[in-house]
């Protein structure tokens, strides 16, 4: 079990706290690489605002360790001292599961179901109908809803 700092931090109680040591759980952080790629991803699929930022730590590990074991496939690199086969993202957070699976990462819910299907988040102008991203609709300048449509 691998988590991040920012995950570390948010841990209050000394049960959960236990828990990490008794799983021997390793705190890392991303690479900046990663850290990139993950923000990208949480706007492309418009997950972004409901992402915290330890969130997107997570999810930039995550995304890091995936692409280390695809490297060791290609590269058939199949000593298991050395891996991360078997990459998942434990949470049952809905925002972080979307985007996630938009990456093509595999998901495992802890507590809670796992999301039905993915989802674009977009604001859709309540003037003319137009999609847009933005505070304003760029073609008839009506404001933007505060919440999103989804596209499935």
């Amino acid at each position: 079990m691998i988590t991040v700092p920012a995950v570390e931090a948010e841990l209050k109680d000394i049960r959960t706290r236990s828990l990490l040591a008794i799983f021997e759980a390793q705190v890392c952080s991303p690479t900046t690489q990663a850290r990139r790629a993950a923000q990208r991803a949480a706007e492309e699929t418009g997950d972004i605002r409901s992402l915290s930022p330890a969130d997107l730590e997570v999810l930039a590990l995550a995304i890091q360790y995936h692409a280390e074991e695809a490297n060791r496939r290609a590269n058939k690199d199949d000593d298991p001292e050395k891996g991360a086969y078997g990459v998942s993202l434990a949470t049952d957070d809905y925002a972080l599961q979307n985007v996630a699976l938009h990456l093509g990462l595999k998901i495992e819910p802890i507590g809670q179901p796992r999301i039905k299907r993915r989802l674009l988040h977009v604001q859709r102008c309540r003037g003319c109908g137009a999609s847009f991203e933005g505070e304003a609709c760029p073609d008839c300048g009506t404001p933007a809803r505060r919440k999103k449509r989804c596209k499935r």
